[in-house]
């Protein structure tokens, strides 16, 4: 196993076309695997692919992003230039483009998981931020057919959570646990075995509160931390610092969301998994424990939820 793993990058992104090898390449050369995650069929795919062009240490996840199962701004980062094809869809404008929305297609990506190394499903989840009713409810559907491949499969789900800055009317978090519980199946893949705890899936770049933390943890989703962990604290959003220190270390992991939020020293710059280990060191040092420690729980914790 590595020193550190990056559970939730996106080097499947057009952000990277021009170094994607290299990136990846420099992450495997500091001990660090990376999980790519799709955020609808054609980015899943593109991390399915990565999976069969690295031996060890490059994984994929493959899902609908709630953001894209309605009209949805796609920037560039993700899918490239307004001009392309995938353009055609939808509206232009400078800076991207609006689509009409992607049907989660459960046989679609059925199939795509024996395409390569998958180990989740997602991301998928509750995305608040516009607080649109019609897209909220278009959100849900995607989730539970998702939750039911990954009941299928045997693997964890890779979620997305973002409630609205001020309306605090809808908790995602909330929601996505009443979602979880209802329809979630604890159906052992061949490969686990009997007696051991199953995990459900994991809450990247975790955002919430502590309660949103411990509903989480009791049915069974770990809670993942990204850079603003390193940033200014601003508690109003999220108290990062008491939220870290409540979770268990054993229900902890990190992630990028590269190429996006560069954790300090790197911010402002596109980011990349081998940023990760500074993530690490950031939770470490508001346990209070040695950052070695925290490394090695870390990656135990992704190797028993990935069953890598």
């Amino acid at each position: 196993m590595p020193k550190y793993i990056d559970i939730h990058a996106h080097t499947n992104f057009k952000a990277f076309e021009e170094d994607r090898d290299e990136v990846v390449s420099r992450a495997l050369e500091n001990d660090t695997w990376v999980i790519n995650i799709g955020t609808q069929y054609d980015t899943s795919k593109k991390a399915v692919e990565m999976t069969n062009e690295y031996g060890e240490g490059v994984y994929a996840c493959i899902g609908l992003h709630p953001i894209h199962t309605g009209a949805s701004y796609h920037d560039q980062e993700e899918l490239g230039s307004p001009d392309s094809a995938l353009a055609t869809d939808g509206k232009r404008n400078e800076q991207g483009f609006v689509s009409r929305g992607e049907i989660f297609d459960k046989d679609k990506y059925r199939e795509l998981a024996k395409r390569g190394k998958v180990v989740g499903v997602g991301e998928c989840g509750l995305d608040y931020y516009h607080m649109d009713e019609d897209s909220i409810e278009k959100q849900k559907v995607a989730f539970i057919a998702q939750i039911e491949l990954a009941n299928e499969l045997g693997l964890p789900l890779m979620l997305h959570v973002r409630n609205h800055s001020t309306n605090k009317t809808h908790n995602a978090y909330f929601d996505i646990y009443e979602l979880i519980k209802k329809h979630s199946e604890v159906r052992l893949p061949n490969n686990m075995e009997v007696g051991l705890p199953y995990y459900k899936g994991v809450s990247h770049f975790f955002a919430g509160s502590v309660e949103d933390m411990k509903r989480f943890v009791e049915i069974g989703i770990l809670v993942s931390f990204a850079g603003p962990i390193t940033y200014k604290p601003k508690p109003e959003i999220c108290d990062y610092e008491a939220v870290i220190r409540e979770t268990p270390l054993d229900m902890i992991l990190a992630d990028t969301d590269s190429p996006y939020v560069a954790p300090v020293p790197h911010r402002g710059q596109r980011n990349e998994p081998s940023y990760v280990k500074d993530i690490v060191a950031k939770i470490a040092q508001i346990k209070g424990l040695d950052e070695e420690i925290v490394a090695k729980q870390i990656v135990l914790n992704a190797k028993r939820l990935f069953k890598f």
